[in-house]
């Protein structure tokens, strides 16, 4: 079990009372009280301002909360992977995933077309959406997972030892909401785009996605972006809400019905494919060269 005197923090920042969070989390603010001593002695840190309003969180504590939120969601992916692959049997193959980009290959016809694929039992193990989540998918093939799919970088293969082979690329689009502007464009340019607000997908993910995000802010001059953890329905419908516009891949976007992918007059493509071990056993060799065989030839 994870520190409960982490959880009573990062609760109390976040109700920004003792009382609400004691509430919460079915203990006396007494013993809310003493656990945020204690994490405050434990760490030398003052963490809260007593307000009247309740506790405020000292620009420490900001800093604190936002690294032990992170700390906290590791452990629970951790403990979810972990479960996944003990309830999984020998004989299936588990492969390893990005939630962002979940959606992309759960629908790509590479990864479905193959009826002798379909033979093959198959787990999926998500590593969340993060830079280290990529890393951690990388460092587990072999040993938790048997491949893996997501952005196809050659260069981050080869950081970890491990193989990469492209099967599809998909170009970036924008999904537009239904009642914006632009909604009856079928192509945009960047002159379109000038002064509208766009979300995209934050850098750090991997050295390809970055460049194509610098080029992309590069070429349409006059966006005011704001950076996303992943591409998921509460995203989308922030920016239905906002009546912002959403850079993504062309497949992505379709899984939204309040958006409509518009393609741009310039073209980006972001390669997909899967990692895998140097040495694969056997029975995984043979699963990659089948998916190899029905992939698109570029």
């Amino acid at each position: 079990m994870f520190d409960e005197h982490l959880k009573t923090f990062i609760c109390v920042a976040e109700c920004g009372s003792f009382t609400k969070a004691a509430e919460l989390l079915f203990l006396s603010p007494n013993a809310v009280k003493k656990r945020i001593a204690s994490v405050e002695e434990g760490t030398g840190l003052q963490l809260f301002e007593r307000t009247l309003k309740g506790e405020k969180l000292t620009a420490a504590g900001k800093s604190f909360y936002s690294e032990a939120k992170k700390l906290v969601q590791s452990y629970n992916n951790a403990v979810e992977r972990a479960k996944r692959i003990q309830e999984s049997n020998d004989d299936v193959l588990k492969i390893g995933i990005m939630d962002t980009f979940a959606d992309e290959f759960m629908i790509a016809k590479w990864f479905q077309s193959s009826e002798k694929n379909e033979r093959e039992k198959t787990s999926m193990v998500f590593y969340g959406t993060s830079g280290e989540g990529v890393k951690t998918m990388l460092r587990s093939l072999g040993n938790e997972i048997d491949f893996a799919v997501d952005i196809c970088d050659e260069k981050l293969a080869a950081k970890f030892g491990v193989k990469a082979e492209k099967i599809s690329e998909a170009q970036i689009c924008c999904a537009v909401p239904l009642g914006h502007r632009l909604y009856a464009k079928e192509e945009l340019t960047p002159a379109d785009l000038c002064g509208e607000k766009a979300a995209v997908l934050k850098v750090g993910r991997s050295e390809l996605w970055d460049e194509v995000l610098r080029n992309i802010k590069k070429d349409f001059f006059g966006i005011d972006f704001f950076e996303i953890d992943k591409y998921s329905i509460k995203t989308f419908n922030r920016c239905e809400n906002e009546n912002r516009i959403v850079f993504m891949t062309e497949n992505s976007g379709k899984v939204y019905p309040f958006c409509k992918v518009i393609p741009i007059n310039k073209t980006y493509t972001v390669p997909f494919g899967i990692y895998y071990p140097e040495n694969p056993s056997k029975r995984v060799a043979a699963f990659i060269e089948k998916i190899k065989s029905f992939a698109p030839k570029y």
